[in-house]
């Protein structure tokens, strides 16, 4: 891969990939959808809701330990939106040693709604959202009309995508005598969500901006000493490898609109990406990129959980400021939930591309022709706290000239880990992404200007990981990049090593 196609590629993630690891935006056919078991989980968790008191005497003890409780404690959770269920991602061994024990305390004596409280907040910190919802249920039976308590069911409720039925709690909430005022804040804060999700329009994406700093960012060779039909030349000192600092802007911003046709829409997306390099200008680079087509809910056809997209393609880069290349082509998009735990992201791509000669890019028309891409993810959740996934990738590319024609596989994979902020507040979780994976790409002739009887075989990889750390509570994250990249080439000029590190500032809307 080229530097400026890995360059591009960088700008362009997959649908549904954590670059800061990031929610898909609504209406895509790889946003997560409610699986039937979850549906089944919330039905139950609201027929947990009739267990009885025993007795008048124990219930208004139980009901002036709650009142003190709720005063004391504020109901003991953050006050920012999602506060209670975004813990779910902890799971350590000690908080859930707390949660057993809390429900053994609960069972032990039901009307003591102090440890039934602490249960459903620690079972909502592990994750275990079904465990919070019958507690907190269970807690409206003994106080009917507790605002707090109705705010934090809407909140797990929402948070398993039971929307209507969050609803309905955060409108028994308000509709409650003296309301907090902050509780009503957050309350109106998720109804106005729910409103905005409800609408057929949709507007998200994220604008991301940053620093990168490479050890070979033009991915030339380290030495100046190369083979050209097996005679030695030495390559001028501005052919070799070079290290280089870069600042970059990019952008993905989601258009949907629901048909109310079964929950199909229509989608479309544009991408946008812009890097100045301090030395090496020849690199600095201007992209964009806008898809638009329609997203079918393939329930109609008996398959739950399950969202097809075709779109349109339309794109053009610019590279040192001039018109480098521009395509047009038609793609196809699968997203599915296949288990609980489990769910498929592929995406098919054809393209036609052209590419325009310039002083610094004299050959670059030689690489004019028709592109296939196809990728593959399959993601699995093992634990609230860790997900995993594996792709491959298929990519032929044809040219004007065979020694540019090429076709290319890989697989890689990756393990994301989810824990608290060791600074607390409303933010949400960090995360740690690690990925490693290979291609290995061959070209269908020989370079007669490299080696007339040998074709360029190349084999790729990688190992990148990312920090990534929310900041505040309005979809603002700070990730930290390190990444180190090795290509294997039989022709000398394509062999390379570099290393990066980024910062970079992202910010959801």
């Amino acid at each position: 891969m080229g530097v400026i196609e890995y360059a591009v590629s960088e700008a362009r993630p997959e649908r549904g990939q954590d670059t800061g690891e990031g929610a898909r935006p609504a209406g895509h056919p790889e946003a997560r959808p409610v699986s039937r078991l979850e549906g089944a989980q919330v039905r139950r968790a609201r027929g947990h809701a009739g267990v009885q008191a025993r007795g008048r005497g124990r219930r208004r003890a139980a009901l002036a330990a709650l009142g003190l409780l709720l005063a004391a404690a504020g109901l003991a959770t953050p006050t920012g939106p999602g506060a209670l269920a975004q813990g779910a991602v902890l799971g350590s061994a000690e908080m859930k040693a707390r949660q057993a024990a809390l429900l053994q305390a609960s069972l032990a004596d039901p009307a003591n709604l102090d440890a039934a409280f602490e249960y459903a907040m620690v079972s909502a910190q592990v994750g275990d959202y079904e465990a919070a919802i019958s507690t907190l249920e269970r807690m409206l039976v003994f106080a009917p009309g507790l605002p707090r308590v109705q705010l934090e069911l809407g909140v797990l409720y929402l948070r398993l995508g039971a929307e209507d039925v969050a609803a309905t709690y955060f409108e028994s909430a308000l509709a409650a005598p003296n309301v907090p005022p902050q509780v009503a804040e957050r309350v109106e804060t998720y109804l106005a969500a729910i409103a905005r999700k409800e609408a057929p329009a949709k507007v998200s994406g994220m604008l991301t901006t940053g620093v990168r700093v490479q050890s070979n960012a033009n991915a030339s060779p380290e030495g100046r000493r190369i083979q050209l039909n097996g005679t030695t030349f030495l390559l001028d000192d501005t052919a070799t490898g070079k290290s280089d600092v870069n600042g970059f802007l990019s952008g993905n911003v989601n258009f949907s609109y629901d048909l109310g046709l079964q929950g199909d829409s229509l989608e479309a997306d544009l991408v946008f990406y812009g890097a100045r390099y301090g030395r090496l200008d020849r690199l600095n680079t201007e992209m964009a990129e806008l898809t638009a087509g329609p997203t079918l809910n393939l329930a109609r056809f008996g398959i739950d959980d399950a969202r097809l997209g075709l779109y349109g393609i339309v794109n053009g880069i610019r590279l040192d400021g001039a018109n480098y290349s521009a395509g047009v082509g038609a793609g196809l998009r699968l997203g599915m939930r296949v288990r609980e735990k489990d769910e498929i992201n592929a995406r098919l791509e054809v393209r036609r591309r052209w590419f325009n000669d310039t002083a610094r890019y004299p050959t670059a028309s030689d690489r004019a022709g028709y592109a296939v891409r196809a990728v593959a993810t399959y993601h699995h959740r093992f634990t609230a706290a860790f997900t995993g996934r594996l792709s491959v990738m298929a990519d032929y590319e044809d040219a004007r000239v065979g020694w540019k024609t090429s076709l290319e596989g890989g697989v890689s994979a990756g393990l994301t880990y989810r824990f608290a902020s060791p600074f607390g507040g409303e933010a949400g979780p960090w995360s740690i992404d690690l990925e490693a994976g290979y291609t290995r790409r061959g070209f269908s002739r020989p370079d007669p200007l490299v080696n007339r009887s040998r074709s360029q075989r190349d084999n790729e990889a990688w190992l990148r990981s990312v920090l990534t750390m929310p900041v505040g509570g309005r979809g603002t994250a700070v990730a930290l990049t390190g990444e180190l990249r090795r290509q294997q080439s039989t022709y000398d000029l394509n062999d390379y090593t570099n290393a990066l590190g980024m910062v970079t500032l992202m910010q959801r809307f």
